[in-house]
């Protein structure tokens, strides 16, 4: 009887016991009518592997694999969550469909010391410490704007990053320019370092900053693109460069060197001298 129930039936206690109970519930919800229009009126023995995985390409022909992928996540909970309430004893249709990742787009937008020592001065003073220690460390949006006072040790000198991304946390050097910059801003024993500024504000100043300035046009990601350029045509190496930015796979982080200063010419190096010179120009 429970597998013959209809989707639609089922879809308010869905609501109710789970996304009303979530801190950001607008887009889950408006997500969750959107699967409730496709498969209200199937049984719920009706939506089988096939028919969601149906549902999924469309989804990702439409948009991206990275939104499919959010409504598949939406429709596996809503049947983990009907069988943990004794509501569906049947197993869970998304288990067999295979999931794709979008093709990750790599078009940076690095900057040079120069152009940062250009742009700072049109920042907002709230903003440009933020932007600076973003410049400096390479870290992630959300990293940068999530950074704590907890996760900061003076002592010890590093900075510690949570799980985020890559779901892997990992810890930074505290620099003598760094803790100069965040003694500037008052440490307390707790709480956002940045509770000013938002995703919005950062935005924002950046691209008036860019366009005052003259640097051209740069987003918040490329600040950690900046970092790691910066990072290794000041002598850095690529192994320590993967761990500051808390990459999974070197070959990530190994996209950066084709904008290394000189990077493929100090490859080559090793050959110079192997052929006397002046027997190419012929002076035997």
């Amino acid at each position: 009887m429970q597998e013959s129930q209809l989707f639609k039936d089922l879809a308010p206690l869905f609501i109710q016991h789970h996304i009303e109970l979530l801190p950001s519930k607008q887009t889950y919800l408006a997500m969750f009518k959107q699967i409730l229009n496709h498969f209200g009126s199937y049984t719920l023995k009706a939506i089988t592997p096939l028919e969601v995985q149906s549902f999924y390409n469309q989804k990702a022909m439409a948009t991206s694999y990275s939104n499919a992928n959010r409504y598949l996540g939406i429709i596996s909970k809503f049947f983990n969550c009907l069988n943990d309430w004794d509501k569906y004893s049947g197993p869970n249709p998304c288990r067999k469909v295979k999931k794709q990742s979008d093709p990750e787009p790599f078009n940076p937008h690095p900057i040079n010391e120069q152009e940062i020592k250009t742009l700072l001065p049109y920042l907002s003073n709230e903003t440009r410490p933020c932007v600076t220690i973003g410049f400096y460390t390479g870290l992630r949006r959300q990293e940068l704007l999530g950074l704590r006072w907890e996760n900061i040790d003076f002592v010890h000198r590093t900075i510690y990053i949570p799980k985020t991304k890559t779901k892997n946390s990992r810890t930074l050097g505290l620099t003598g320019d760094l803790e100069q910059i965040l003694q500037g801003l008052h440490p307390q024993k707790q709480g956002l370092v940045f509770a000013q500024v938002t995703e919005d504000k950062l935005k924002y100043q950046l691209n008036q900053a860019a366009e005052k300035s003259g640097v051209g046009h740069i987003r918040p990601h490329d600040m950690r693109h900046s970092f790691a350029v910066n990072f290794l045509n000041r002598g850095g190496s690529l192994e320590h460069l993967q761990r500051l930015l808390g990459h999974n796979k070197i070959t990530t982080t190994q996209r950066y060197l084709r904008f290394k200063t000189g990077e493929i010419a100090s490859k080559m190096m090793v050959m110079d001298g192997m052929i006397p010179l002046d027997i190419v120009r012929g002076n035997l």
